[in-house]
C-alpha cells in the first residue's frame, strides 16, 4: 500500500475519515492525500483558463478553500508534509474517482455522510458512486478508528469462487497491523447451508495463511447484514471487510449488502471488490 486518498468536506465524518487514514499511514509508509470538491455542475478541469475567468466566485472560492484547507489540517494536527491537499471543483463523485485514478490510489478512507446529513438519511450518493466505481478498496467510516480498532478485523463472504482472491488481496491489510482476523459465515434462511460445509469453505480459504491468527465463525440470522452487525457488536470488532460485487452503472435505488450493512451499522466497511470475470 503506497498510497491513501481522503475525500474531505469539513464534516465530522470526513474528519473521522482523515484521523483513522492517520492510524493506517503509522503502520506504513504511505502518501496521505486529501481531496476536497467545491461542488459545481462546471467541470472546471475542461474549463479553458479565459472560460475560468467568467467564473470569478467559483475562482474565488477554489482560492480561499485552498489556503484553508492547510491551516485546519494543522489544527486537527497534522504536520506540513504528512498530507497532499487536492482542491477541485466539480461534481464530486466524478472529482474524487479521477483523483483516485490519477493518483492510482490503493485506499480510499471515506466519511459515510457529507456536510448535508441528515438523520436517518441512507448513505450519501457520493460514498455510494465511490464504492461502486473506485477501482480500489474504499473504507467507509462513520466515527475515527483509534489503534485498538485495528487489533481484531472481521472478513465477511460465503467464501466461495473469486472472494479468494479478494481475501488474499486482504491478508497484507490484516498483518500490517499484527491483527486477529475473524471468518464470518452468515446463515441465512433464504441461503442456508450447514455448518460443516461452511466450516470447510472457511477451512480452504485460511489455507496457506497459517502466519495470520485465524477464527472461523457460523452465524445464524434473518438477514447477512443483521448477521455481521450482530457479529461485530458481540466481539468488540470496529471494521468488517466484504467482496463486492461490482454495481457499476446500476440504478442507486438497487442497493447491495455492502451499502446496507454501512447504514445499518456503526462499523467501519472495507468493500473489495471482487475480480471481473467474462461471461
Amino acid at each position: 500500500m503506497k498510497t491513501i486518498l481522503i475525500p474531505f468536506d469539513f464534516s465530522e465524518y470526513a474528519l473521522a475519515a482523515l484521523q483513522s487514514a492517520k492510524k493506517i499511514a503509522a503502520k506504513a509508509p504511505v502518501q496521505l492525500i486529501s481531496v476536497t470538491v467545491i461542488p459545481s455542475q462546471i467541470d472546471w478541469d475542461l474549463l479553458p483558463e479565459k472560460a475560468r475567468k467568467t467564473y470569478p466566485d467559483l475562482q474565488e472560492e477554489l482560492d480561499e478553500t485552498s489556503a484553508r484547507i492547510p491551516e485546519y489540517l494543522k489544527m486537527m494536527s497534522f504536520s506540513k508534509n504528512e498530507i497532499q491537499v487536492i482542491v477541485k471543483i466539480g461534481v464530486p463523485a466524478e472529482q474524487i474517482l479521477r483523483v483516485i485514478d490519477a493518483q492510482q490510489a490503493d485506499l480510499v478512507v471515506l466519511g459515510t455522510y457529507g456536510k448535508g446529513f441528515s438523520e436517518g438519511k441512507f448513505i450519501g450518493s457520493t460514498l455510494q458512486n465511490v464504492l461502486r466505481n473506485a477501482p480500489c478498496p474504499v473504507l467507509a467510516v462513520k466515527k475515527t478508528l483509534d489503534g485498538n480498532a485495528f487489533r481484531k478485523l472481521a472478513f465477511a463472504s460465503t467464501f466461495t469462487g473469486s472472494s479468494k482472491q479478494v481475501f488474499d488481496s486482504f491478508i497484507p491489510f490484516v498483518k500490517l497491523f499484527s491483527a486477529s482476523l475473524h471468518l464470518v459465515y452468515v446463515n441465512t434462511p433464504e441461503h442456508f447451508v450447514n455448518t460443516n460445509e461452511a466450516e470447510r469453505a472457511m477451512a480452504a480459504f485460511s489455507k496457506g495463511n497459517e502466519e495470520v491468527t485465524l477464527h472461523s465463525h457460523v452465524v445464524n440470522d434473518t438477514t447477512t447484514v443483521a448477521g455481521i452487525h450482530s457479529f461485530c457488536v458481540a466481539k468488540g470488532i470496529a471494521i468488517v471487510a466484504l467482496v463486492s460485487v461490482s454495481r457499476k452503472g446500476k440504478p442507486s435505488y438497487q442497493i447491495g449488502t455492502t451499502e446496507t450493512l454501512i447504514y445499518n451499522t456503526d462499523r467501519a466497511v472495507l468493500s473489495i471488490k471482487a475480480p471481473q470475470t467474462n461471461s
